[in-house]
């Protein structure tokens, strides 16, 4: 089994399973609903409504031949960055700092310090907007993020929730931090996961998993892992599953009731059949589209570096909820309008053409080396390897690499991890501490 540094990297958190992995289940989730419509005979105004398209886009030969390609290269550049990263060298000082109990809290807190700032303020803007309370009764608490600016500000520390809960959890099973700051943390996340749905819960578990990967925990015994890493898997799935029903009932039970779904779980089913399949379907309407040679996008070589640049420093780049129909596609695919995000190598195509597609596949090696050096620490820095990951697990949904949430975050890892070391160097420095940690040491020695 392939390792990197010290705990041993699975492959199931490397780019390719972590990339191929969602487009097998968006492609399946396309076909089981095309089944599920065939069987139910559901009229094509309902339907579209519940799975996102009201008919299925053609899957021929060149079609999926071209998305077999676009994914093969795609996951290759990743590899390659991960291999690079792998096989390069980490101080081992440096992974010595960042591994240290006094470092670890004191980077916890930071992250904690701005999730708690981001949260109380985003609040604050929703409040002086819309009645909280009365949104959540009457399920509509969509009205939340329609509150906040679509600019960065306070509100953005928000997103360090998505660092914060991961690393009280993962500290707090370390026997370093106590069990209240685990509850805060997850408060915060689940706080912020009610403006951003499922995005902020979903990447805090790519986080966790991270954390848990370079704690050692999956190679401490080939039989513990056996029995208990299945266990784990499934833990978290059963808990998502139900943090998922919770937000969708509480975001979109209004819409399901009026199609005569009334169960929480079937709505949910429903939400994720569709998130799932709408971008397999648009793919393959883009992909039928260009192959038969019906649809050209032509962009230049120096407007088509947006596709790679971040979010943030595209000033004049146009509203997803303006763009996102089916004319954006040049009405190549047939979906619902309400779906803004189907995938990176039709939004790609659509807003930049080719060249915006090969600017990805760099950006995508890029982001598999940082992904692979983050995995070379063995501490919390290690989480934001999970940020990556998730980015990743999103390629077959929508471009989260030049996001600037992940931008934030990986920017929050480098500032707070600086601000840790004075914190944890400056506490060394301390006489008392340094004349503690002289007695500690002749006691060990003595015993």
């Amino acid at each position: 089994m392939r390792e990197t540094g010290e705990a041993g990297q699975k492959w199931w958190f490397s780019p390719p399973f972590l990339i191929l992995l969602p487009v097998v289940m968006s492609f399946a989730a396309w076909l089981a609903l095309n089944y599920q419509r065939a069987a139910t005979h559901a009229p094509a105004a309902s339907w579209e409504k519940l799975a996102g398209f009201d008919h299925p886009e053609p899957a021929g030969l060149h079609s999926v031949a071209l998305l077999v390609l676009w994914y093969g290269a795609i996951t290759s550049a990743s590899l390659i960055g991960w291999e690079l990263a792998s096989r390069r060298r980490v101080s081992p000082r440096l992974i010595a700092q960042t591994s240290t109990k006094p470092f670890e809290r004191a980077y916890f807190f930071v992250i904690l310090a701005m999730a708690a700032l981001g949260v109380v303020y985003a609040y604050y803007k929703i409040g002086s907007t819309y009645s909280i309370v009365t949104s959540l009764a009457n399920q509509t608490a969509n009205d939340f993020s329609n509150a906040l600016p679509g600019f960065a500000g306070p509100q953005t520390l928000r997103y360090a929730t998505i660092l914060a809960a991961p690393i009280a959890l993962h500290l707090f099973r370390q026997k370093a931090l106590g069990w209240p700051y685990v509850v805060i943390a997850g408060l915060l996340l689940f706080l912020n996961a009610m403006i951003t749905s499922r995005l902020g819960l979903m990447m805090a578990v790519f986080v966790y998993l991270a954390l848990w990967l370079r704690a050692g925990n999956v190679s401490r015994g080939r039989d513990k892992r056996r029995t208990r890493g299945p266990l784990v898997v499934a833990a978290i799935v059963v808990m998502l599953f139900g943090l998922l029903t919770v937000l969708n009932y509480s975001r979109n039970a209004n819409y399901y009731r009026d199609l005569g779904v009334n169960h929480p779980i079937a709505m949910n089913m429903y939400q994720m059949g569709a998130y799932l399949a709408v971008p397999a379907q648009v793919s393959l309407g883009v992909a039928d589209a260009l192959t038969r040679g019906v649809w050209k996008n032509e962009v230049g070589l120096v407007e088509a570096t947006d596709a790679v640049r971040p979010t943030f420093l595209q000033f004049d780049k146009t509203s997803k909820d303006e763009g996102r129909g089916e004319i954006f596609y040049g009405h190549n695919a047939s979906f619902s309008e309400s779906f803004i995000t189907n995938s990176v190598f039709a939004d790609t195509y659509a807003s930049y053409g080719v060249w915006g597609n090969f600017y990805t596949l760099g950006l995508y090696g890029l982001a598999g080396y940082l992904f692979g050096w983050l995995m070379r620490f063995s501490g919390v820095i290690a989480g934001s390897a999970g940020v990556m990951a998730y980015s990743f697990a999103e390629v077959w949904r929508t471009q989260m690499l030049n996001n600037g949430i992940v931008i934030f975050l990986i920017l929050s890892t480098a500032g707070s991890a600086v601000l840790a070391l004075e914190f944890a160097r400056r506490r060394a420095r301390q006489p008392g501490r340094v004349r503690q940690q002289v007695v500690t040491r002749r006691v060990i020695d003595a015993v």
